[in-house]
C-alpha cells in the first residue's frame, strides 16, 4: 500500500475533477440514472410536492479548494425524477436579492427551503425561490470562521445545523434566535444530521460512528462503523487523516434503516435498528482504493420510488438509484 496516497480533502475538497461540460439530460448506465452538468453538488432533497430534485452547488471553488469561501458563487437546481435538469440556476447569487456563497446542506420545511450556507442560515420560499430571511450564525470560535454544513428542521420548527470544523451543532428557534446547541470533541466533528422525537443524530466526519444527542443532553454513540486503515491518506499536504476517519458525509432514513456515506472508502453504508447490521448497498470512487474520489456527499431517497439520490461532489454528478426489492 502507497504510503503517499492522495489527500482525503478537508471538509469535502479533495483532488478535484473538473467540471462535466453541458450536459443536461441523464446518461442511463444500468440500472440507475447518471445526471451531470453541476458545479461541486453538495445536498440533495426531494419536493415531494412539486416532485422535483433540489441539488444545492457550492459552485467553482477558489484555488485552495476550499469549500468554505464567501465567493457568492452558490446556487441551488432543479431536477426531473427522470433526470432532466430542469433548471440549474434555480435559485443563484446575485438574482432576486439572493446571497449564495457556498451553499451545502439544504431541507424542506412547509412552505420553506432552509440552506446551510457558510456562516448564515438562508431560508427560500420552496414553490417560488424567493429569499424570505437571513439567520447569521453566532462564531463562538474566532476568529476561525464558522463551516456550516448539513441542515435538518425538528418537527417542532427548531433548525439544527452542523459545523464540521469546529465540532459543533448549532440550534435556530422558530423566532429566529440562533445559539450553539453542543460542541466539542466527543461530538466527532458532525457532518449529516437527522432530527426526530428522541434528539438528533449525527454521522461523525473526522470518526465512523453514528451519535446523538438526548434530550437530556447526554450523547452516545448508536452504532460503529467498519474502521479501515487511513494511515496513508491526508486532511491537506503534511496533515494526516485522524486513525479511524471515514470522513462520513451523507446520513439518511429508509425503511427503518439509517443510509450513510463516507469519501474515503466510496462506500453507501445501510445500518439496520440495532446499530449492528451494516452492509454495502452502493460503491463509488473512493479516497482510499480509487482515487481521486468520487466525494459522496449529502444523500437523500425519494420515498415514493424507492430510489437513493447521490450527490458526487468531486464528480459533479448526482446518481439516481433504484433500491433494490
Amino acid at each position: 500500500m502507497n504510503a503517499r496516497r492522495t489527500s482525503a480533502g478537508l471538509m469535502a475538497a479533495v483532488a478535484l475533477v473538473g467540471l462535466i461540460p453541458g450536459v443536461r439530460a441523464a446518461d442511463q448506465s444500468g440500472d440507475h440514472l447518471t445526471v451531470a452538468g453541476f458545479q461541486h453538488p453538495e445536498s440533495v432533497a426531494h419536493d415531494t410536492i412539486l416532485d422535483l430534485y433540489l441539488v444545492s452547488n457550492v459552485g467553482e471553488l477558489p484555488p485552495t479548494g476550499f469549500p468554505g469561501a464567501l465567493d457568492h458563487n452558490g446556487f441551488i437546481s432543479r431536477v426531473s425524477p427522470d433526470g432532466v435538469i430542469v433548471d440549474l440556476k434555480w435559485i443563484q447569487d446575485g438574482v432576486n436579492g439572493v446571497t449564495l456563497n457556498s451553499p451545502k446542506g439544504i431541507c424542506l420545511y412547509r412552505r420553506e427551503l432552509y440552506v446551510a450556507d457558510v456562516d448564515t442560515l438562508r431560508v427560500f420560499d420552496r414553490f417560488t425561490g424567493y429569499p424570505l430571511r437571513n439567520v447569521a450564525i453566532p462564531n463562538p470560535f474566532a476568529p476561525s470562521p464558522p463551516f456550516l454544513n448539513d441542515v435538518v428542521v425538528g418537527n417542532d420548527g427548531t433548525v439544527y445545523l452542523t459545523d464540521n470544523l469546529h465540532s459543533a451543532i448549532f440550534t435556530v428557534d422558530r423566532e429566529g434566535r440562533a445559539s450553539v446547541l453542543a460542541s466539542g470533541p466527543e461530538l466527532g466533528n458532525p457532518n449529516g444530521i437527522l432530527a426526530d422525537e428522541s434528539g438528533v443524530s449525527w454521522v461523525t466526519f473526522f470518526g465512523h460512528e453514528i451519535k446523538r444527542r438526548k434530550r437530556s443532553g447526554k450523547i452516545v454513540t448508536e452504532a460503529v462503523l467498519p474502521a479501515v486503515d487511513v494511515s496513508g491518506l491526508e486532511l491537506a499536504p503534511g496533515v494526516p487523516l485522524p486513525t479511524g476517519a471515514l470522513l462520513l458525509d451523507g446520513y439518511g432514513r429508509f425503511d427503518g434503516s439509517l443510509l450513510v456515506s463516507s469519501w474515503v472508502t466510496g462506500k453507501i453504508y445501510l445500518v439496520g435498528r440495532s446499530g449492528k447490521d451494516i452492509e454495502t448497498v452502493v460503491e463509488v470512487k473512493g479516497a482510499l482504493n480509487s482515487p481521486p474520489p468520487d466525494g459522496p456527499a449529502d444523500l437523500n431517497i425519494d420515498q415514493g420510488r424507492n430510489r437513493l439520490l447521490l450527490p458526487l461532489f468531486n464528480a459533479n454528478q448526482l446518481l439516481i438509484i433504484p433500491f433494490k426489492d
